[in-house]
């Protein structure tokens, strides 16, 4: 496979991250999309729960555009896809395994969702940095 393949393999990654992190972050926000996506429509909301995932919605949103950022120059940003894939969607698929363990088998597509960009991300950095140590590859590209 080409390197330009590569290339638009890895921006194509970053932006299906934009996308789930996208979702994620307008779901922490508006609490009662949140129960629906996690299986949980009665969620019951109280203040320190609306603060916690407000918070978390905010950081959800930076990683939005951090990975939006790094679409843009994924071989240069490469280190943007390892940072997503350990620890952020490492940690992501813990959460939803101890949710599944527990009980709560409805985020199962979460855990599908998260082993996928996981081992994406993972690919899109290996091949951003095969790609940097290549001769022939220019900065500017």
């Amino acid at each position: 496979m080409s390197s330009q393949r590569k290339i638009q393999i890895m921006k194509t990654i970053c932006w299906i991250g934009v996308a789930a992190d996208a979702l994620w972050a307008i779901a922490l926000v508006f609490p009662k999309f949140y129960g629906t996506l996690t299986g949980q429509p009665d969620l019951q909301v109280d203040l320190i729960l609306r603060l916690a995932l407000g918070i978390a919605g905010a950081l959800m949103a930076g990683w939005t555009l951090l990975l939006a950022w790094a679409a843009k120059s994924p071989v240069e940003r490469r280190a943007v896809m390892a940072l997503t894939a350990v620890p952020v969607v490492a940690g992501l698929l813990t959460v939803t395994l101890i949710g599944i363990i527990n009980g709560n088998s409805s985020t199962s597509w979460i855990l599908v969702k998260c082993g996928f960009l996981f081992i994406a991300m993972l690919w899109g950095y290996h091949a951003a940095s095969a790609i940097a140590k290549e001769d022939t590859y220019e900065i500017n590209n």
